[in-house]
């Protein structure tokens, strides 16, 4: 009896060693980005949205020396498990600069803006919110935005899409920069109005974790007259949706603009960017940000210093689509950098995330 003990122990045992050193796989895995594959098309300002682990990329322009004109109405679709690439229906409105928010497996595209040309006077900004079906590839209009806008953020929590701040009045000599929210509920079609973000900006990132909305750096007012670099911010601001409070959070780690913002388990990633260090300059700095504990840290920097024009998340793996770097020299790459986590739904005795370890050991 004591030797039938002993083996079912010793079997016990090898178990648990074995999910350990499963975990610590998860703890140490991926150290470095890899280029994987190549965006289709050679656009940029595009929106990104994940449904069931495929990348969806909407919209945009044409990288054509700034000069336009802008707005596509491609949809592409990037499928990491098999590296491969598809066409989707296209988008009904071509428009460039627009957010996308994915929704109960809808995917729902706001905003942004067309142009022939590059001229302020010839930009028409859209009031459109039109949503995609990747089952079916169909397109439905919805309930148009109350005020047009781009370079707006955006969120969801429980259901409802959240705008934030932005700039609306382009080309009539009216610009300005937003404190506004607004809040779209897709179950219904209908939109209320949210509680004022405390700072008026375009933000640089917006990020959900658990149930909070985290507005992240960006552009601050006024807008400059010659539309070039406004004041970089350093703020974070949470909004707690329950409670529709806002609250200040702790600064950025660095000073930077248009990054690329990803949420990867509890942890805000902040990717590439600018800075106004000696000029207007390409970082490739990657700032993780824990909002628990507000605590920085970083990763492995970017293979070369660039400004990423979005990231999606998969599976614990940050894709980069794309980017601009040093003398606005287009990227066609997609990266990708594994952070380890994997949020596993396992049964019986096996622990039910074990990614959750990384993310804790990180703090």
């Amino acid at each position: 009896m004591l030797s039938t003990f002993n083996s079912k122990k010793s079997i016990v045992i090898g178990v648990v060693v074995l999910v350990f050193l499963l975990m610590q796989i998860e703890v140490f895995a991926g150290e470095e980005w890899q280029r994987i594959s190549q965006i289709p098309t050679k656009r940029w300002e595009f929106s990104t949205a994940v449904v069931e682990d495929k990348i969806y990329l909407i919209g945009g322009s044409l990288f054509q020396n700034h000069a336009g004109p802008f707005g596509l109405s491609t949809v592409e679709v990037y499928d990491p498990q098999t590296n491969t690439w598809q066409r989707g229906t296209d988008m009904p409105t071509a428009r460039t600069n627009a957010k996308a928010a994915v929704v109960n497996g809808t995917i729902y595209v706001f905003g942004g803006y067309n142009s022939k040309d590059k001229f302020f006077q010839n930009w028409k900004m859209a009031d459109h919110v039109e949503a995609y079906d990747p089952l079916t590839n169909i397109w439905t209009q919805k309930k148009e935005m109350p005020v047009s806008r781009f370079y707006f953020g955006l969120g969801v929590v429980a259901g409802k899409v959240y705008l934030i701040g932005g700039t609306t009045g382009l080309g009539d000599g009216q610009e300005q920069r937003m404190d506004r929210v607004d809040i779209y509920n897709p179950a219904t079609d209908t939109w209320a109005k949210g509680p004022k973000m405390p700072t008026r900006r375009d933000p640089g990132g917006v990020a959900v974790v658990s149930t909070s909305i985290y507005v992240i750096g960006g552009e601050g007012w006024p807008v400059p007259q010659q539309w070039g670099a406004g004041p970089f911010l350093e703020s974070i601001e949470e909004y707690d949706p329950i409670n529709r409070q806002w609250r200040k959070k702790q600064d950025l780690l660095e000073l930077k603009n248009w990054f690329s913002s990803a949420v990867v388990g509890d942890a805000i990633y902040l990717i590439g960017g600018y800075t106004l260090e000696g000029g207007l300059q390409e970082v490739a700095t990657v700032n993780v940000y824990h909002p628990r504990t507000e605590t920085w840290r970083e990763i492995s920097a970017l293979p070369n210093p660039l400004g990423a024009f979005d990231a999606a998340t998969v599976n614990g793996k940050i894709y980069i689509l794309g980017s601009l770097g040093a003398g606005v020299q287009f990227s066609t790459d997609v990266l990708v950098y594994d952070t380890g986590f994997r949020a596993v739904e396992a049964t019986g005795k096996v622990p039910t995330r074990w990614g959750e370890l990384k993310a804790h050991r990180q703090y």
